[in-house]
């Protein structure tokens, strides 16, 4: 840069001109190599497109994959530059986040849930400890669908390909006491058999989450992340079969062990539909509770019951009606299907995209 405005001066002394024209042209030159010398700062120190960010697009290429069955795969995306900003540190189970994935030959993005953890020398998923960022490198739980031009393109992809990125977008944030005790996760890595007694500032919150597919991984992302969710998930998943979960149902196991997750699972293979199950769901759905912020926190084991505040719904448009009514684009639309029948509402009700 700085080379290139010595260059310009120099120029400028070498000109030969008449005396009557030399002040008048010297001034419009330096008045040009002052604009470009002040065009190459604003650049060089204007924010690097390298860390991801939401109003650009950053490259990534595909460094891992591995197949789970003939539709679901782990999909493993390292940025070209290291990443500086750890996300995972940074939003906690405070937000839930996805980012962007571009196709471009069709000129359509999707929004993909990264999970916080990545795969090992072995191709073995482990989660990611306190602190870790693995410079940025993010993994997707992905299904190909028929007409899921993203996910059917990704999964044809190989390994080495370049792909581009844009994000995080924070697709729901909760109400977070900073000052409150970080929850741990030491029994992701260690074989402890029962839970250590925990013990918050203030008393926790819990939630309800209907998922499908692969919209489990709006709650593992919670369960998993660093600083995790303080309450009990309540969680009813729909899928096809269990094993199309991989090595995510030994972990989501480990967390119902240690009183994380309370977990439902309903395979459709075999007969249990939730759509064909409707009386008895509905009778293991509770009926909301109220949010009290900053509630002193309860003696530890008082109170054993799941008591939801809040529902998040995730799944195929079909899901989300059954469940909670129909999700018009970015509206969402009145609470019907098993939780407005409960006495749930737009209060405390979020249809996730």
């Amino acid at each position: 840069m700085w080379k290139h405005s010595f260059r310009l001066f120099r120029t400028i002394n070498s000109l030969r001109i008449s005396p009557t024209s030399s002040k008048r042209i010297r001034s419009t030159l330096e008045k040009a190599t002052f604009t470009a010398i002040g065009v190459l700062l604003y650049h060089s120190l204007a924010p690097s497109k390298v860390e991801l960010g939401s109003d650009y697009f950053t490259k990534y290429r595909i460094s891992k994959k591995k197949t789970i069955d003939e539709d679901h795969f782990f999909l493993e995306l390292s940025p070209l530059i290291s990443q500086k900003v750890n996300l995972w540190s940074t939003f906690g189970s405070s937000k839930l986040w996805s980012v962007q994935i571009k196709q471009p030959e069709i000129m359509v993005v999707r929004n993909y849930t990264p999970l916080p953890l990545k795969l090992n020398d072995d191709d073995e998923i482990e989660v990611l400890k306190d602190g870790e960022n693995c410079d940025g490198r993010l993994l997707f739980y992905i299904k190909q669908y028929k007409n899921g031009e993203v996910a059917r393109w990704l999964h044809n992809l190989p390994v080495g390909q370049v792909v581009e990125l844009r994000g995080p977008y924070v697709d729901y944030e909760f109400p977070n006491a900073e000052s409150d005790t970080k929850r741990g996760r030491e029994f992701l890595w260690k074989s402890t058999e029962s839970s250590e007694t925990e013990k918050f500032r203030y008393q926790p919150f819990d939630l309800s989450m209907f998922t499908a597919g692969t919209g489990i991984v709006t709650a593992l992302q919670l369960l998993l992340t660093e600083s995790p969710f303080r309450g009990e998930i309540l969680l009813f998943h729909s899928c096809r079969e269990k094993s199309e979960l991989g090595p995510l149902l030994p972990l989501l196991k480990r967390l119902q062990e240690h009183d994380r997750v309370k977990l439902y699972l309903f395979e459709s293979s075999k007969g249990c539909d939730i759509r064909q199950q409707i009386k008895n769901v509905k009778e293991m759905i509770p009926e909301p509770s109220e949010y009290v912020p900053n509630l002193p926190f309860l003696k530890p084991g008082s109170d054993t019951i799941i008591k939801p505040v809040l529902s998040l719904v995730c799944g195929p448009d079909s899901y989300i009606s059954t469940i909670a009514g129909d999700k018009y684009d970015l509206s969402q639309g009145p609470i019907k299907g098993l939780l407005g029948e409960k006495g749930w509402t737009n209060s405390n009700v979020y249809k996730l995209s």
